[in-house]
């Protein structure tokens, strides 16, 4: 049944495509995107079988909700052209270190729909395994959100600004660092001539580990037991690489330390 809440989607970005697409899907009305480059706007647009502009002082007036995904850095400068167009409407962000009341001054009808993932406009999220962070200004708000996300997912919680922040920096931990400690991985790797393949079932070990048991009873490795010999030596193995061998040192005791702390 095709919904009947039209939805405005400020920006075109990695986020911003698979949420909208998502959306358009499960039969929402998608009436508009906005983005500062036309090739971006019209590509997504075309997606969604929608209009678009590059202007954020011709972002429509006709939408029932508008979200916004942007760039931290930007989403104020946008939104102050946009500003006319906002007053009485639900306007949202999707940022997991911003505070829901850095949209006060352009609508009391605001909130927060933050999607617990990481996205690229390659590959299709399946959003039904996806959770969802959710806050309202009031009770309506938080309601037509929970029925807007509810159609992609039953994974929603309803989260404080406060408590957003917290989350999302555990997430950076969980997900960024960790996936760049794959990318110093395979730094290494390049340097003896291995592919990248040769971690990938270790990687999925890990991963399916904590599935089903605490990250901290599932760590293995030197640190853990504390074996100096080893460790002295990849240290200085990376004595060339003086940030790495840092980061070795501080992720090595960290290790032991939360280890300890365990018996």
């Amino acid at each position: 049944m095709v919904q009947s809440c039209k939805i405005v989607f400020i920006g075109s970005g990695r986020l911003a495509t698979q949420l909208a697409c998502a959306l358009h899907a499960v039969g929402y009305s998608i009436l508009q995107v906005y983005s500062r480059t036309e090739a971006s706007a019209k590509e997504l647009s075309d997606k969604l079988d929608c209009g678009y502009t590059t202007q954020a002082n011709c972002i429509s007036d006709q939408g029932d909700l508008y979200i916004c995904a942007l760039k931290d850095s930007v989403i104020t400068e946008v939104l102050d052209q946009a500003q006319k167009n906002l007053k009485g409407k639900v306007l949202v962000h999707t940022a997991g270190s911003l505070p829901m009341s850095l949209l006060e001054k352009y609508t009391a009808r605001c909130g927060v729909i933050y999607p617990m993932q990481t996205f690229s406009k390659e590959k299709t999220v399946d959003f039904a395994k996806v959770p969802f962070l959710l806050e309202g200004a009031d009770e309506e708000v938080y309601g037509m959100l929970k029925a807007t996300v509810s159609a992609l997912s039953q994974k929603l919680y309803q989260v404080s600004s406060e408590d957003r922040k917290k989350i999302h920096l555990a997430a950076v931990f969980a997900c960024n660092f960790a996936n760049h400690s794959y990318a110093l991985a395979g730094e290494l790797l390049k340097k003896c001539g291995v592919p990248f393949d040769v971690l990938l079932p270790l990687i999925d070990e890990t991963t399916e580990k904590v599935h089903t048991m605490e990250p901290v009873k599932a760590q293995s490795g030197p640190a853990v037991r504390y074996d100096q010999n080893v460790m002295e030596m990849h240290k200085m193995m990376l004595q060339d690489q003086p940030m790495m061998q840092q980061i070795y040192e501080l992720m090595s005791l960290s290790i032991h330390q939360l280890a300890e702390r365990q018996k």
